[in-house]
């Protein structure tokens, strides 16, 4: 019988989850308001970027590869039920997609990998919100749920990211509201964090 294990994420506790969501969303806001025009660049040029698309595709890879290899002393091993006997072609699998992926589909490489990121990171801070006692801590998938829908399309269709990209730029208004809503909500969730979780 396979060993059931408690994996690394229902281990972690709501107000770490909650400081590390609310410390990333204030710095990533902050860094959008105080640096726009920049931003606003980087933003309009992600889908071009290649390079920087294979190397998040490859740490998605990577990150995949750990939720599949089987080993008492990774913690991030993950159940697969009835479909245990299938981990080790999934982890042939995974560096075969990944040298498909990055050398023939360049193109919008960058947000279909972001987009790859942000499933993976989701259940992060979920799995510590789940059930958990204060009804703050609908403030966690509150955002993650609208962040993981955007992120599926930008898997099963990245030239939204471009047209969603250059569509903000040409509403800079939009991209303010956007910031300031974010880093409120950051400073919200990092306040309940640390006086009520």
């Amino acid at each position: 019988m396979y060993e059931q294990v408690i994996h690394a994420y229902e281990k972690l506790s709501l107000p770490v989850a909650g400081i590390a969501m609310g410390v990333v969303l204030i710095v990533l806001h902050l860094v959008a308001i105080m640096q726009k025009a920049w931003c606003m660049q980087m933003i309009s040029r992600a889908h071009t970027a290649t390079k920087a698309g294979q190397i998040l595709l490859g740490i998605d890879f990577i990150w995949v590869a750990l939720l599949l290899f089987d080993a008492t002393w990774n913690p991030l091993r993950m159940d697969l039920f009835e479909f245990n006997n299938m981990r080790g072609i999934l982890l042939i699998l995974c560096p075969i997609i990944w040298f498909i992926m990055s050398s023939m589909c360049k193109e919008n490489l960058l947000p279909r990998a972001l987009g790859m990121f942000l499933l993976l990171m989701a259940i992060v801070p979920l799995s510590a919100a789940f059930l958990k006692e204060p009804v703050t801590r609908l403030l966690i998938p509150l955002w993650w749920y609208p962040v993981l829908t955007i992120a599926m399309f930008w898997v099963a269709k990245p030239y939204l990211f471009r047209d969603w990209a250059a569509w903000l730029c040409k509403h800079p208004k939009v991209y303010d509201v956007g910031a300031w809503i974010g880093l409120v909500y950051g400073c919200a969730i990092l306040l309940c964090a640390i006086f009520f979780w």
